[in-house]
């Protein structure tokens, strides 16, 4: 076995989405895969282009975005290690529906439509595996529009900090620094609110002691209350509360 078929198949052991597939449709998977180290602001693909591959994230972080000849820009969600995008052009054939952008150094892991496709037909399991995985997104995009439309800024930033901050280490003092790679302008795009909106609630959450800010980066310093705040309008949910809580160390520190 090459050191690049290990590394492949150990990316696809580590995530979430093929964690399950059959040793044999892994292998299969991996004939074919590449695994590509894109520079920050660097483009894997825009909306439109018809691609027929799925990127799992192996390190670093990739913005989903859309930008409107207004000059608003949408974004859609902020992918990290373990998290994948393309399944939906691989099984409709229709264009990609976001630009996916380098957010600092990134990598994904490159798997070729076909071999999805060709694997979900020989494998019933695996077709049931990406029914799921697809059922788990479904099931997030639900939240979003609940998250858009019913909760206030100060929930939105909240849920949205969190959802950023899942998977990484705490410190001694029991800190978490939440990637600052994500700028306020992007924290602004995700919750769909005003940047001034954004930097209140913040500075909100700061003055509570919840955050911490320091240098480009905003520091969870209690986490609890923060949760706390993301429920103030409504519960979090099954889903939410699942995708929150820690993973195995098996799997990448994010899921999908």
């Amino acid at each position: 076995m090459s050191e690049q078929f290990a590394k492949i198949r150990s990316a696809l052991e580590r995530t979430r989405a093929t964690s399950c597939w059959p040793k044999q449709a892994v292998d299969e998977l991996c004939v074919g895969a590449e695994i590509r180290t894109y520079r920050d602001g660097e483009r894997a693909m825009s909306a439109g282009d018809f691609v027929d591959a799925v990127w799992i994230v192996t390190d670093g972080a990739f913005l989903l975005s859309k930008l409107w000849k207004s000059g608003r820009r949408l974004v859609y969600s902020y992918l990290q290690p373990g998290q994948l995008t393309g399944v939906l052009p691989v099984f409709d054939g229709q264009p990609a529906a976001f630009d996916v952008t380098a957010r600092g150094s990134a990598t994904a892991l490159i798997v070729q439509g076909s071999a999805i496709r060709e694997i979900a037909r020989a494998y019933p399991d695996v077709a049931f595996e990406i029914i799921g995985y697809l059922c788990r997104r479904t099931r997030v995009d639900y939240e979003a529009l609940e998250l858009y439309s019913m909760n206030s800024v100060r929930c939105r930033v909240a849920k949205v900090i969190l959802w950023i901050a899942r998977g990484q280490p705490r410190s001694a003092d029991a800190e978490i620094v939440v990637d600052s790679k994500v700028s306020q302008e992007d924290l602004a795009d995700i919750v769909s609110a005003a940047r001034q909106s954004v930097n209140r609630e913040l500075q909100r959450l700061i003055r509570d002691g919840i955050l911490k800010q320091r240098y480009r980066t905003i520091v969870i310093s209690d986490w609890d209350r923060l949760v706390r705040v993301a429920g103030e309008e409504e519960e979090l949910s099954p889903v939410a509360h699942a995708r929150l809580a820690p993973v195995s160390n098996h799997f990448f520190e994010t899921t999908d």
